[in-house]
This record gives structure tokens, sequence and C-alpha cells, in this order.
């Protein structure tokens, strides 16, 4: 096991999950397609995770994303996010994240509706009301949304350094590089431990800003799992919808069918009632073998996965 692809299918009610640049009191909802669809950055869906996953672990999340520690062998937060923490003297040690996360894409061209808030009265210190702000206006939407993530499965918990040889002194000096060797590799067990982390932290996605008093979430009502001997991020648009709602079964397929020729196995959690051609998709997922699960059942057998993987 050296990857785990997860792309899934969320429906969000009247919401703005996270928004653009407002003018005045006016918060704007991002969009794209022409102002057609709403989507959310991939920076505030990997931000709800994190949150989602602090709050389950708090003690295993040791820094703030802006205020990296660096210590990848005990603070999940520094490993699950990658860093670039400066050392004095030494220049930059960076790393990549094992953890890849696309934006959530609004799939389906919809109405944008603007709420109304009112906003508590604000007094200066002599006790005065202000009467700046008291009114704003908040753009809303209702999608299904896309999102995709790839877990690198053998990078999790692992710091690597450039393994470089000096030969000769002087002008005759040659620095010979030797490839890469590993300066922290975390056991398997937690490995595994932060693995199934993640995979609790998609399917409880929760947290996005402005969510303080609504609950909006991105959790997944149909999702495709995909567990990978190779490393890539292929297949990441397993379930596109067309404008109508219905998944394009035709991509689906091939996608499917190139899995099972590089011997991935497959994984596919359903809810009804998201997409439009759900019988034809069922029909599609018969054809190719694949048991279709609730999705918390998918979930729990990607889980039961990791666990038994020799990783």
């Amino acid at each position: 096991m050296k990857a785990i692809s997860l792309v899934w299918l969320a429906r969000a009610d009247l919401s703005n999950i996270n928004s653009g640049q407002g003018s005045g009191n006016l918060t704007e909802l991002k969009t794209y397609s022409h102002g057609r669809k709403p989507y959310a950055s991939g920076q505030s869906v990997r931000r709800a995770l994190f949150d989602t996953l602090a709050r389950t672990y708090p003690d295993k999340f040791k820094c703030l994303a802006e205020k990296p520690c660096g210590d990848v062998e005990n603070c999940w937060a520094c490993d699950l996010r990658g860093f670039l923490a400066p050392k004095a003297g030494e220049g930059g040690d960076r790393r990549w994240s094992p953890l890849k996360i696309t934006p959530a894409l609004g799939q389906i061209p919809s109405e944008i509706v603007t709420d109304m808030l009112t906003r508590m009265s604000v007094f200066d210190k002599e006790g005065r009301e202000s009467k700046d702000n008291r009114i704003a206006h908040v753009q809303l939407a209702e999608n299904i949304y896309r999102v995709a993530a790839v877990i690198d499965v053998e990078n999790i918990g692992r710091v690597l350094e450039p393994d470089i040889e000096t030969k000769g002194t002087g002008k005759q000096k040659e620095e010979i590089f030797n490839g890469w060797k590993p300066v922290i590799e975390v056991d398997k067990n937690e490995k595994r431990k932060r693995i199934q982390a993640v995979l609790d932290g998609i399917y409880n996605l929760s947290g996005f800003a402005k969510q303080a008093r609504s609950a909006t979430s991105l959790a997944p009502e149909i999702v495709l799992i995909t567990i990978q001997d190779v490393y890539n991020q292929r297949g990441l648009k397993a379930l596109e919808l067309d404008d109508s709602g219905q998944i394009d079964l035709r991509a689906l397929g091939w996608i499917l069918d190139e899995h099972q020729a590089l011997g991935y196995k497959d994984i596919f959690g359903f809810t009804p009632g998201v997409v439009n051609n759900e019988n034809e998709l069922l029909a599609l997922l018969k054809d190719k073998g694949i048991e279709v699960l609730p999705v918390h059942n998918a979930f729990q057998q990607a889980k039961n996965l990791v666990a038994e993987a020799a990783l």
C-alpha cells in the first residue's frame, strides 16, 4: 500500500463555505465557471480537515500552521500539513505534505441568493454606540460538491534528507548526491493510526469558515476509495457531474477499468438521492464487480485494510 485516493460528493444546503474578497458589507461567494458554480479552495478544505482532526486528537496537534514546530515524529500537524521551517545557519528544512487535497468544486449551476445579517451594537471606550456596519450581507448557494484527496502512505511520519558525499579538498572538492536517506521514520503502528485518523477526519469533515452557528459540512455522501500500490493522482475526476446532476458514467467506467488492470482495490460508498442517475450508476458498479456499501462501511473497510497492510 503506497497511496489511498478518495473522491467524494457532498451536498451542501444554502451556505457560504469559503467566501471570496468582500466589498463593503457584502461577503461574496467564491465561484468559477463564469460565476455559475460555487467552490471552496483546497486550502480551506485542508484547514477544515485539520480542524476536524484536531478536535478529535487535540494532544496530537502540538502547534499552529502559522508556527510549525517541525516535530514530525510527535506532531501530527507538522507531519500531515508539511512545513517550511527555517533553521538558523542551515537554511530551510523542507517537506512536502503527505496529504494532497483538491478544491471542493460545486458541480451544478445554481442560483446565488443574498442573506441579510444584523450585528450586535459596538461601543467605543467612552461607551458611545457605533452605527457602522450594523447590517451585513452574505451570498449563499446550495450545491453538490466534488472533492478529492490522496494520502501518500509511504511518506506519513517520514522525513528524508539528501545523502551528500564529499570527496577531495580545495579546488578538487566534489559533492556527490547518493540519493535520499530517512532521518525520521515513525513505526508502522503509529503510521497506521495517522492514516486511519485522516480517513475518520474525511468521513466527519466539518468546521468550515463561517460555520460558528451553521451546520454545513462536506462529509462524503458518495465516495470512491482506491487502495494503490503506487503513488499517483490519477482518477481524481471519477465522480464528475454534468449540469443536470448526473455522474459521467463513461469516465467513471474507464477509471474503474484502469484500476482493475493495475491491481488497485476500489471501495464504493453510496447514499441514495444524491445524483440523478443512481440506477445507472449502481448497474455500472455491479457490472464492474464492485460492491456498493453504506458510506460508513466503506471507510471502515478502508481502515481495516490499513490495519492489515504491511506498509
